[in-house]
């Protein structure tokens, strides 16, 4: 992370907690702070990618493909709605 940090961000943790980061950052021989930040991150960019991805199974995707490809089904709405864009498009 290059950006300078401006903001801050406090939590409360149980002691035993804080011992666990602080000597895993130690061995990572960065600050806790850094540690905390870093592991808070990569989290927070697993969530956001989770939430963001949809997945679905291959014979859906292979049906919604179809399905795009194909030519449109006309029913009656549809046709009156064709027949009402072209009066607008018509009028101007």
């Amino acid at each position: 992370m290059t950006a300078s940090a401006t903001e801050r961000f406090e939590i409360r943790l149980p002691e035993e907690a804080l011992r666990q980061i602080r000597e895993a950052a130690g061995l990572e021989r960065i600050s806790a702070s850094r540690f905390a930040l870093d592991a808070a991150l990569e989290r927070a960019q697993e969530v956001i990618a989770v939430q963001r991805t949809w997945r679905v199974p291959v014979s859906f995707f292979e049906e919604l493909l179809s399905a795009l490809d194909a030519p449109p089904v006309v029913n009656e709405a549809l046709a009156k709605a064709r027949a009402r864009a072209d009066q607008l498009i018509e009028r101007r």
